[in-house]
């Protein structure tokens, strides 16, 4: 089995082509026997993968006024109608296993995948600018531009002695002051006098209360 390209005629002028089948084999062949919405492959879908047709009905020449040459009413997935002639219908491949045209749908699969893959890397590259000095790597700077970053160059230097990064600072550093002049860290402790006063202020609380704690019992 293989594809061919048909003329198209309308009212007795070549209007392009369509696809068709020629010496289909007879296991692909759809009979009246076929049932109907079985899987069926059109000619011009041959190599569409995620398409799906059904069979509606066949239709012998004569047998329908619209069908003058006979031929075949398939629904596609999406419930559309379509009409084509008796040599453009198969039995789908997968329905029978016929390993034959799978391995042929298959090959044209590659052979459109590969052919993609060119197209796509063509034009990745035509995008890319091309370099008319006919060499590799960053262009070279305009004479203007690399002369006013040399001048910079050689001010920086020159103020800088020759040497690299950051100057060393001459601002005095600040020495800290510890907080206690003892060296230790909390609180400070108590003068005398502060430790007189309290133990003072403690005795006179405790004179008043009889040395017992907490509130006073109301009478």
């Amino acid at each position: 089995m293989k594809i061919i390209e048909k003329d198209l005629i309308v009212s007795g002028n070549k209007c392009g082509f369509f696809s068709a089948y020629e010496d289909i084999e007879p296991e692909l062949l759809i009979t009246s026997e076929t049932p109907k919405m079985s899987r069926v492959l059109p000619a011009p879908f041959f190599y569409a993968k995620r398409l799906f047709f059904y069979l509606i009905n066949r239709f012998e020449p004569g047998q329908k006024r619209s069908f003058t040459n006979g031929g075949f009413e398939v629904r596609d997935e999406g419930g559309a109608l379509r009409s084509f002639d008796l040599d453009q219908v198969i039995i789908h491949p997968h329905v029978i296993k016929h390993q034959k045209t799978l391995d042929k749908m298959a090959r044209r699969a590659e052979k459109e995948q590969k052919k993609r893959e060119r197209q796509y890397k063509k034009a990745a590259r035509d995008v890319k600018p091309k370099n008319k000095t006919g060499k590799r790597g960053r262009p070279s700077l305009d004479p203007a531009v690399k002369a006013t970053r040399e001048a910079e160059m050689i001010a920086r230097s020159q103020r800088s002695g020759g040497k690299r990064g950051r100057p060393k600072s001459t601002t005095p550093k600040v020495v800290k002051t510890p907080n206690s002049v003892r060296g230790k860290r909390g609180r400070p402790a108590l003068t005398p006098d502060a430790l007189a006063a309290r133990a003072q202020a403690k005795a006179a609380v405790r004179a008043r209360s009889g040395g017992k704690r907490g509130r006073p019992k109301h009478k």
